[in-house]
């Protein structure tokens, strides 16, 4: 029990944060179908999205037996028409010295760069962050004023914020130190203090939760961006109810190679529960586009597409 308590409660060049914070449980958004963050927050070992990284534990009781980290979930912000939602990428950590994996992702969303060039950043670069992790679903990350340099607009501040929230809940599940059932709160501190004005627009008083909100109504989970997949390609999207006319493509130099439309969810249903969708394409070697799309109510096309190469030979 002590070592499992050691790897759910580190710091990174911090002193150890409390674990006896404030706690308030609700509801994690559903990021697959009929299942809370299983598609987003636990990839199992066959998907390229996360290659590298197992399935977290079902129980919190087998954490200490260790989950393989070698990529980090980050979540990014849209842009565009998509730039109120939030897209997550796996990541190699670059910080090697940092042992904590909720603490590797929570630096990758201040120092590192989307592949997608579709995805962007809010915060600004830290080398150091503090975490801790309670069982009872309490994230505490601690933070330098630096990373909150940037003075935004009140909308963008409670996105970067999701980012953040978003990115060491999922970090947190995907190394097993949380079920992925659990509900999760994350309390931001800045310098080790609490109650600090974020980004010059939100207070930072009380823990925050994930916002189903901000979940992209059109994901297309894997393949990744600049990936280099062999055939056949598996291709894994998720679609939320209020997206209509959904259709999924790959296409060469501007042509199409393959593609199909995908029944959507039906309207009403739960809107954080969508449409799940995987399908595996035969390619031939070369570079290729795949792309998922759909409208929304007010007629708006979201697209989310990634750029991938076939090799010749693996």
């Amino acid at each position: 029990m002590a070592a499992r308590d050691r790897a759910r409660h580190r710091a990174n060049g911090r002193s150890p944060l409390p674990r006896t914070l404030a706690a308030g449980l609700t509801a994690a958004l559903v990021l697959a179908l009929a299942a809370c963050g299983n598609a987003a927050d636990r990839p199992d070992n066959g998907s390229a999205a996360a290659p590298g990284i197992g399935s977290a534990p079902g129980s919190t009781d087998n954490a200490g037996d260790g989950v393989a980290t070698e990529q980090a979930p980050v979540y990014w912000v849209g842009t565009g028409d998509q730039a109120g939602y939030l897209f997550r990428e796996f990541r190699t950590p670059q910080n090697v010295d940092t042992a904590d994996p909720v603490a590797r992702a929570a630096t990758m969303v201040t120092t590192a760069a989307p592949s997608d060039p579709d995805y962007r950043s809010l915060w600004s670069a830290v080398s150091t962050v503090g975490t801790s992790v309670s069982p009872d679903g309490t994230i505490t990350v601690d933070l330098p004023a630096t990373a909150f340099a940037a003075q935004l607009s009140e909308q963008d501040a409670r996105m970067a914020l999701q980012q953040m929230v978003y990115t060491v809940s999922a970090a947190a599940v995907t190394a097993g130190l949380l079920d992925s059932s659990t509900a999760k709160e994350v309390r931001i501190l800045v310098d080790g203090q609490s109650g600090y004005r974020a980004f010059g627009s939100v207070d930072l008083r009380d823990p925050l939760t994930r916002d189903p909100a901000v979940a992209a109504p059109v994901w297309l989970i894997d393949p990744q961006t600049g990936a280099d997949p062999a055939s056949p390609l598996t291709v894994f999207a998720r679609v939320l109810p209020a997206v209509h006319n959904v259709r999924w493509e790959i296409t060469s130099s501007n042509r199409r190679v393959k593609g199909d439309s995908v029944r959507a969810a039906t309207p009403g249903t739960d809107p954080t529960v969508g449409t799940e969708l995987r399908t595996t394409v035969d390619l031939q070697p070369g570079t290729y586009t795949v792309r998922v799309s759909g409208t929304d109510d007010r007629g708006t096309v979201l697209t989310d597409d990634h750029e991938i190469t076939v090799p010749a030979t693996r």
